[in-house]
C-alpha cells in the first residue's frame, strides 16, 4: 500500500491489538474501516461510548475535497474533514470507509474527543445513558461492552452533577459517612 501523502510504501504497525498501515517517511497512519474506533477504544477505554462518528457530530466541521487517492481503493479521492476548533484533520474514503491521519492528527483526535467528553452537560450524559440502556436491550451483540460503556457514562454523569452542584456532593458525602458500615 502506498502513502496517499508522500507516495512511499507503508508498512504494518500495531497499536495495542490493532494492526494499521503507517508511513515511516511522513508518519501518517491509515486505518481500515472501524480500526480507528478500535484503536481509540484501546487507548481510551473509558471513552468507548464516544465513537468517532459521535465526535464528528459534536465538532465544528469543515468538509472539503482532496487530491489524494485512497491508498486502499486507489481510485477514490479522499474527503478531508477538519474540526476547526481542535484543528484535527481526517481524510476519509467514501468507498471503503478507511481513514488517513497525517503525522500528529491521531493525538489531536484523542485530545478533541477528551475535550468533547469533558464539555458534556449532565442532561447530555443522562441522554447518553438512556441510549446505552436502549442499545443493551435491542442489540444482538454481547451485553458486556454496552454495560461497560453504560457504567462509564453513569460515572461521568455523577461527576458532572457534582461539579455543577457542589452542595449536593457535600450532602451525599455527609449521608455516606452517617450510614453505619
Amino acid at each position: 500500500m502506498q502513502c496517499p501523502q508522500c507516495d512511499q510504501p507503508m508498512i504494518e504497525s500495531t497499536i495495542s491489538n490493532t494492526t494499521i498501515d503507517e508511513c515511516h517517511a511522513c508518519k501518517g497512519m491509515w486505518f481500515d474501516r472501524s480500526e480507528l474506533d478500535e484503536v481509540k477504544d484501546e487507548v481510551l477505554p473509558d471513552l468507548g461510548w464516544l465513537g468517532i462518528d459521535t465526535w464528528q457530530e459534536q465538532a465544528d466541521l469543515l468538509v472539503k475535497g482532496n487530491r489524494q487517492l485512497c491508498p486502499k481503493c486507489r481510485n477514490t479521492i479522499l474527503t478531508t474533514v477538519i474540526d476547526q476548533q481542535s484543528e484535527t484533520t481526517i481524510d476519509i474514503c467514501a468507498q471503503c470507509k478507511g481513514a488517513w491521519l497525517a503525522d500528529g492528527q491521531f493525538l489531536n483526535l484523542i485530545n478533541a474527543m477528551l475535550d468533547t467528553a469533558v464539555q458534556k452537560s449532565a442532561p447530555e450524559y443522562a441522554r447518553i445513558s438512556l441510549q446505552k440502556v436502549k442499545d443493551m436491550l435491542t442489540s444482538s451483540d454481547p451485553i458486556s461492552s454496552d454495560w461497560e460503556a453504560f457504567k462509564t457514562v453513569l460515572s461521568l454523569l455523577r461527576h458532572r452533577i457534582f461539579i455543577q452542584h457542589p452542595k449536593l456532593k457535600s450532602l451525599v458525602e455527609g449521608l455516606q459517612k452517617s450510614i453505619p458500615h
